[in-house]
């Protein structure tokens, strides 16, 4: 199934119509759709798609033999070629005077294999390729090794590639296009456990109560959803017991370096390594109070994966219940008991990515300049405050809540906004109120005549 990227497919388009050589960096998470996205924009010119896999350097270049040669139709009366540089050579020549697209995708691997290639491909691209109409595409699911050993400077094709692109996750309008017939409720509850990432989103049963699809994709051990984050953690690194460790107490509520080193009993040190990698892989996130300089050392760590957060959350602590059977009294106890939690948490981050869309859009009183969470001192109560959503512009700020519990929001809530909105140094405010369950009739009409105050419910957040 493909739904969406049409920002990536014009990116590639574009390049496809320059008519010169082109070497496009694509690369991005396992699983978020690298290759589907090559596929489908395979399809709108003569394409060589080559798939590397983990195996020795003779064993890589037979396959790709095969593979190019059977595409010209010579697989019979050639054999496999001696070398990397005469089978890239060989792939060039026929894209003299047409348009010919080669992608290789999991690079890392054929790299990996073939210490030597990347030389033999610079070297290539200076000397030949530049006079060829070859387009060609390096992939890869290992962002650390793309962006060190093909973008970073020390790599000998550094300052070849044409353009790159980092494949993201769907946002979660993007997300909801996989469920047409959900309710807006069931969206964001389908987003906040699965995340943005495709292959996940398709798992997803529609037309199935969002209990049922939790325990068929997480409660039962034969599912694919239910080891998936252990099988990511064990390709890409070498201790995963330490990481699941520090994810997990992330999930149970530490968030700042201290409490999350405490909390595993580890050394500050060691603990601020293994949470670099993570963040470099995008299951962790770090955030500062928006006001703050990024270098802030009030930052905390979060879970920035929604699939990775609800899993850590629910089933790894759980996995001794879900091998012995029991999975009913997980779903309808600590599942059922601790999702609504859960869900604010995710639900706050799509009412961050609705005012950023809306900024970017022009919709918004004023263009925001930097968003996100706010948390520090309140000199009046002496106590520490924290404030969902801040958006700073210039000289006007906008102070957001979030609220996704089943009753509508009245009056009282924006004036506690207003009361911790007021710590923050500037006249010109704005404040917004997100609701699952919508807003009382008087906080409504005073909406109506305040304009500086804005509500929105779930339906505009899809509007």
């Amino acid at each position: 199934m493909f739904i969406n990227r049409e920002k990536e497919l014009a990116s590639l388009r574009k390049l496809k119509n320059s008519g010169k050589f082109e070497m496009a960096v694509v690369y991005g998470r396992r699983r978020v759709g690298k290759t589907t996205l090559l596929k489908e924009f395979s399809k709108e010119m003569e394409s060589i798609f080559f798939v590397c896999d983990e195996v020795n350097e003779k064993m890589m270049l037979r396959n790709f033999s095969e593979v190019v040669l059977e595409h010209f139709g010579q697989k019979d009366t050639l054999s496999s070629f001696e070398s990397w540089e005469k089978a890239i050579r060989f792939v060039a020549s026929q894209a003299k005077e047409k348009r010919l697209l080669l992608i290789i995708d999991e690079y890392s691997y054929l790299a990996n294999a073939s210490s030597y290639f990347p030389s033999v491909l610079q070297r290539l691209i200076d000397h030949e390729l530049l006079e060829t109409r070859l387009y060609l595409v390096l992939c890869g699911s290992s962002v650390s090794f793309m962006e060190s050993e093909v973008l970073g400077s020390r790599s000998p094709l550094f300052g070849r590639r044409t353009a790159q692109m980092r494949v993201e996750p769907f946002t979660y309008r993007e997300a909801s296009l996989f469920f047409p017939e959900l309710s807006n409720e069931e969206k964001i509850i389908a987003y906040g456990v699965l995340g943005g990432i495709p292959q996940y989103l398709q798992k997803w049963n529609q037309h199935l109560p969002y209990k049922e699809n939790i325990a068929n994709n997480f409660l039962d051990t034969s599912a694919y959803l239910y080891a998936e984050p252990r099988f990511l953690l064990r390709q890409e690194l070498r201790e995963p017991s330490l990481y699941n460790t520090i994810i997990e107490s992330i999930a149970q509520g530490a968030s700042r370096l201290n409490e999350i080193s405490t909390r595993i009993g580890e050394p500050n040190d060691k603990t601020a390594k293994y949470i670099a990698t993570l963040l470099n892989l995008n299951i962790l996130g770090r955030e500062v109070p928006v006001t703050e300089k990024i270098t802030s050392r009030k930052a905390i760590y979060y879970i920035r994966d929604n699939l990775f957060k609800f899993w850590y959350t629910f089933v790894f602590p759980n996995l001794s219940l879900i091998e012995t059977g029991m999975t009913e009294e997980l779903l309808n106890k600590k599942i059922a008991e601790g999702l609504s939690k859960y869900l604010g948490l995710a639900f706050e981050n799509i009412c961050r990515e609705y005012l950023s869309y809306k900024s970017v859009r022009g919709e918004l009183p004023f263009r925001i300049t930097k968003l996100g969470k706010w948390w520090g001192n309140n000199p009046a109560k002496k106590k520490e405050e924290e404030i969902d959503l801040l958006g700073l512009g210039e000289n006007q700020i906008i102070i957001g809540e979030c609220k996704w519990t089943n009753a509508g929001v009245g009056v009282g809530e924006l004036e506690r906004l207003r009361e911790k909105g007021s710590i923050i140094d500037c006249q010109n405010r704005i404040f917004v109120i997100f609701s699952k369950r919508g807003f009382t009739a008087d906080l409504e009409e005073l909406a109506a005549r305040d304009a500086s105050v804005y509500l929105a419910t779930l339906d505009d957040l899809f509007s």
